[in-house]
C-alpha cells in the first residue's frame, strides 16, 4: 500500500515508492522493454517479504480513486522519467465522472 498517513492536501492521490529494476539488464536485448524502475516489495508486519505461490515477492500497490493500481518508470532518450500506473484490480473499475452540472457535454468528434 502507499503512505497510510496521508498529507493534509485535499488534491492528494497518493504516495509511492520506486526502485531500480533488479530484472532488467542493458547488456542483455530480451529485457530491454522492462521497466526501469518498479514498486519495491511488500513486506509482512514483521519485515518479512510478503511471497506469491511462485516464491517471488508481491509488489507494494496502493488504491487510486478505489483500483488497485501498480506503477512503473521508463527512463526517456531525453534522461526523464514516465511513470505509467496500471489497474491491476478486476473490481471496482476506474469510472467516468458523473455530470452534476445538467448540462450536455459536447465531445468535438460527435458530428
Amino acid at each position: 500500500m502507499a503512505d497510510y498517513n496521508k498529507p493534509k492536501d485535499p488534491n492528494w492521490l497518493c504516495t509511492f515508492t520506486l526502485r531500480k529494476n533488479p530484472d532488467k539488464d542493458p547488456n542483455k536485448p530480451e529485457t530491454k522493454n522492462r521497466p526501469d524502475y518498479v514498486l519495491v516489495d511488500s513486506t509482512n508486519k514483521d519485515g518479512t517479504p510478503n511471497l506469491n505461490k511462485s516464491g517471488t515477492p508481491f509488489k507494494k500497490n496502493f488504491t487510486v480513486n478505489g483500483s488497485w493500481s501498480e506503477a512503473s518508470g521508463y527512463k526517456q532518450p531525453d534522461n526523464t522519467l514516465k511513470i505509467t500506473l496500471k489497474k491491476t484490480s478486476s473490481t471496482g473499475a476506474a469510472t467516468q465522472p458523473q455530470n452534476t452540472t445538467g448540462f450536455k457535454e459536447v465531445v468535438v468528434d460527435e458530428f
